[in-house]
């Protein structure tokens, strides 16, 4: 168990020390300005004001960002499950494509911050609209990326394939899924971004009810902008995290691929 724990935190190291260098590095620069500058707190604070708010109110923003990350977390999985079903029926049948793929876009061109409201509305103030938000900001590139990526296989082998009379289930299991993970894990870090962004925003219309979201948007009306901005900062590293787990998890499922060979 300790062997396997030292293997993926030297895997992670090289994710993990490249950020914190560079973001010490804007936090010195960010120091330096203000102090230069003598903006006023109010506008600008200095990173050592947020630190000491963050961190001496840790729990608090720990709680917040736990409630964020769980809706990000759960409209991710619905959206992606979503899009992967729609895809996989996609990739097979160009006439399905063709009738389903206009109703995507023009659900995804939708603003979030006008569906956000009706959601609130139509599912209430609990955790269910802000999953929905979730889940409807992250599927799109997971549906295009999966149609992509289930037709992006090897024609040799799909004709060998077909040669042996494998159904298009085992085509689909054996060729097309395996063809298409590295085009889904590259949507999945995209989309974990945007499970967050989709989260705080029905965070914003739900005040009140716990979440980043709803800390940024009451902290901001009392002019406490420490506090948004330590708010902020937990939202980053939740997002680093998020897609430190992903890049992780590709590097482990697809250790045979060329792109992460190369990394």
């Amino acid at each position: 168990m300790r062997l396997e724990w030292a293997r993926w935190s030297r895997a992670a190291l090289p994710y993990v020390i490249p950020p914190l260098v560079a973001v010490l590095l804007g936090a010195v620069a960010w120091e330096l300005y203000v102090e230069i500058s003598n903006e006023s707190k109010f506008i600008l604070p200095r990173p050592s004001a947020v630190g000491e708010t963050l961190f001496s109110d840790v729990d608090f923003f720990a709680r917040e960002g736990l409630r964020t990350f769980l809706v990000a977390a759960g409209g991710l999985a619905i959206g992606t499950s979503a899009a992967l079903a729609l895809a996989t029926v996609m990739a097979h049948s160009r006439t399905l494509e063709r009738a389903l793929l206009p109703i995507a876009i023009m659900v995804k061109v939708t603003p979030i911050v006008a569906v956000a409201p009706l959601f609130v509305i139509w599912f209430g103030f609990g955790w269910q609209p802000k999953v929905a938000v979730a889940a409807l900001i992250t599927y799109f590139p997971v549906l295009i990326n999966g149609i992509v990526g289930f037709r992006d296989v090897d024609p040799r082998t799909l004709d060998f394939m077909r040669s042996v009379h494998a159904s298009q289930r085992e085509v689909f299991i054996h060729l097309r899924f395996p063809s298409g993970l590295p085009y889904l894990f590259a949507a999945l870090k995209i989309a974990a971004t945007l499970s967050l962004i989709g989260a705080v925003v029905a965070e914003f219309f739900a005040a009140g009810q716990g979440g980043l979201g709803s800390v940024i948007f009451i902290e901001n009306n009392n002019q406490a902008i420490d506090r948004v901005f330590a708010a902020v900062i937990t939202l980053a590293v939740i997002g680093v995290l998020m897609n430190t787990a992903i890049t992780l998890a590709e590097r482990y499922v697809l250790s045979w691929h060329r792109s992460t060979l190369m990394s």
